[in-house]
């Protein structure tokens, strides 16, 4: 018969996601049974006290050793979540194996982590093994250490620690909220009462469950507790649940992989808990005989002798003497027969305590042995079931590569004829065709033969055209349409040939130190007098001669009109100019060999009347109209039509195959 596992976990918020994703998986794993989640509690987390916890870390103390204890997996989970990154010189204590894995996923350093396993350690998975761990661990008063639990028990842990002297703080750091259970979903309890299993983690779980079960129905509860099974993970919690009357009460370690080996190892027993184990006396109807059956004697019948009664009256007497005679003398080794038997059976009582003592440690022996065995076969299976899930991945990738291969050349060949018939780039669409080439590279089925011969064809084909790159020149005219603004006109165009005062002084300075070099014979003195003069004169009428050439500016135009223009003029005619390269530049893309050219003169045109031709920007936008006036748009583009027709084979081939 199939078991009805009852979580009865308590549920953290939305946010927290760390156990409930590890719960989910472990009991996906476990492909056995059914499972009910019925939590009782909901913890709701009491962000101000958790706030505390980083500034009692920054403060400053003289104990060497600073320790963060955490009493279960929910506070741990909340705590380490609203803490952020684990400081690094802070010790975490955690309970069990499971707390300690869990400790690990929310990023905690391993060796940071100090839990009590029962392998090499051999200590339960209690507070009580988590104070010996510590006390092994730490010297006495060497630690400051924060308990972080909940609002009710776990009180004589801190305890422990203080009387080991350490600097203790108890933090609580979330409430229990009762969640109303639904008469759906007792009703869905009650309707599994023969095969449930309930997972009970603490003793207010099991009094808040029963007090809410007792409400719905007291004799459908009475019943859960007589068939039931109760799986508990410390002695308290167990006493609580015999307390309450459930019958089959079972202690296991903590973690979902204990209850998974408990379930798979104890199936018989459960199904003889809900057979019956009351058995009513039969009663034997031959065992009452009637009075009636029995003969009755006749009370006529007299005695043949009155000397037959003396004998046996004499008799009587001698058989009663001998009895007490003989129990007098016998009753002295009675007694010492007695003692003997009673020292032998306390010796026997004494010899069969430790046997029994034994044999439960062997039998704890074996349950943690089993359970090993449990765990190291379930990872046999996960590794098997996931070698054979890389197996088809891996046969899949290998049936499906001549697949790849050809959506890859199908997708570069579509851009290979964009890039020919819109873009009219040819060295982009032979780049793509060649990539194409290079991927059926090593082929031997016949379909991809002819498809790579056909590629080669038509990108020897293409290959032959000239390669002018439409979109570079879209680009080149782009910036000189981006440029017309700051084009110098002819109407207000300033003298570029005329030299600065500057220059001309620059250029006459080294005139002057020839100069006076010359005279090698004259007087030294009379010779710098000279020099200076001559250069103060020289400077003044350079900077006269200057100011009378810069009152005239002389520029040569063939139409007079151009240097008329007014300032909307100017502007009108710009946009004119733009407009005009805008037009080129549609054509240009669209492959237009007549309007292009047409939009090229005009341009060049008005470029040449109402522009500085001196200037270096309107020298740089006629050579670009120049360059794209050079192009080729009247050629003839290849179809592609030998590439087209192999690839509808070959993907028909493709398809034919799949079929």
């Amino acid at each position: 018969m199939a078991h009805t596992l009852v979580v009865c976990k308590p549920k953290l918020p939305d946010q927290y996601l760390t156990q409930r994703v590890d719960l989910k998986r472990q009991l996906d794993q476990m492909h056995s049974g059914h499972v009910m989640y019925f939590p009782v509690f909901e913890l709701v987390p009491d962000l101000a006290s958790l706030l505390t916890i980083r500034p009692w870390l920054e403060t400053t103390t003289d104990k060497p050793n600073h320790l963060i204890v955490f009493v279960s997996p929910s506070v741990l989970e909340i705590a380490v979540t609203n803490l952020g990154q684990w400081p690094a010189n802070v010790y975490c204590g955690v309970m069990g194996r499971q707390s300690a894995k869990l400790a690990i996923d929310l990023g905690i350093p391993k060796d940071n982590i100090i839990a009590p396993t029962g392998e090499n350690d051999h200590e339960t998975e209690d507070s009580d093994g988590l104070a010996r761990l510590l006390a092994t661990h730490f010297e006495a008063g060497s630690c400051r250490v924060m308990v972080c639990k909940g609002p009710r028990g776990r009180v004589e842990f801190p305890k422990k620690l203080v009387e080991m002297q350490h600097d203790v703080t108890v933090l609580e750091c979330y409430d229990r909220k009762v969640i109303e259970q639904s008469d759906t979903q007792c009703e869905a309890l009650f309707a599994r009462t023969s095969e449930a299993v309930l997972w009970i983690t603490s003793s207010e779980t099991i009094e808040a469950l029963d007090s809410q079960l007792a409400r719905k129905s007291e004799s459908r509860l009475k019943t859960l507790k007589e068939t039931a099974t109760v799986l508990t993970t410390h002695p308290r919690i167990t006493a609580k649940c015999r307390e309450l009357g459930y019958a089959h009460v079972v202690q296991i370690a903590t973690g979902i992989q204990s209850v998974n080996s408990w379930l798979k190892s104890n199936k018989k027993s459960m199904e003889n808990n809900n057979q019956t184990s009351t058995a009513t006396p039969a009663t034997n109807p031959q065992s009452v005989a009637t009075a009636q059956s029995r003969p009755s004697f006749s009370n006529t019948a007299q005695p043949s002798g009155q000397w037959l009664g003396k004998a046996a009256f004499f008799i009587s007497v001698v058989s009663f003497v001998l009895i007490l005679l003989i129990a007098f003398a016998g009753k002295n080794q009675i007694e010492k027969t007695r003692m003997a038997f009673g020292e032998r059976i306390q010796k026997e009582s004494t010899t069969l305590d430790l046997v029994k003592e034994e044999i439960n440690k062997s039998s704890d022996l074996a349950k943690d042995l089993k359970t090993r065995f449990d765990l190291l076969e379930l990872a046999q299976k996960e590794e098997a079931s996931q070698r054979a899930s890389l197996e088809e991945v891996y046969n899949s990738l290998l049936a499906s590569r001549t697949e790849v291969s050809l959506s890859e050349v199908e997708q570069l060949i579509s851009i290979a004829k964009r890039q020919l018939y819109l873009l009219g780039n040819v060295k982009g669409a032979s780049i793509a065709l060649s990539q194409a080439i290079d991927l059926l590279e090593g082929t031997e089925k016949p379909s991809l033969l002819n498809l790579r011969t056909a590629l080669e064809k038509d990108l020897t084909e293409i290959k032959a055209l000239p390669s002018d790159d439409l979109l570079r020149l879209a680009i080149s005219l782009d910036s000189v349409v981006n440029s017309v603004e700051s084009l110098p006109m002819l109407s207000s165009v300033q003298a570029t040939t005329d030299q600065t005062l500057a220059q001309l002084t620059e250029e006459e300075a080294p005139e002057a130190s020839t100069e006076t070099n010359t005279p090698a014979v004259i007087d030294t003195q009379t010779q710098q007098g000279f020099e200076k003069v001559w250069t103060s004169v020289k400077k003044v009428a350079q900077t006269v001669w200057y100011d009378i050439k810069s009152l005239i500016e002389v520029t040569k135009v063939d139409s007079p009109e151009v240097l008329m223009l007014s300032s909307r003029q100017e502007t009108d005619l710009r946009n004119t100019l733009r407009l005009s390269l805008l037009n080129a530049r549609i054509s240009l893309l669209s492959r237009q060999a007549t309007l292009l050219k047409s939009d090229l003169e005009r341009s060049s045109n008005l470029l040449n009347t109402y522009f500085d031709s001196k200037s270096i920007q309107v020298q740089r936008a006629q050579t670009v109209l120049a360059e794209i006036g050079e192009v080729q748009l009247d050629l003839v583009l290849p179809e592609l039509q030998a590439t087209s027709a192999a690839l509808r084979l070959a993907v028909a081939g493709q398809q034919g195959e799949r079929q």
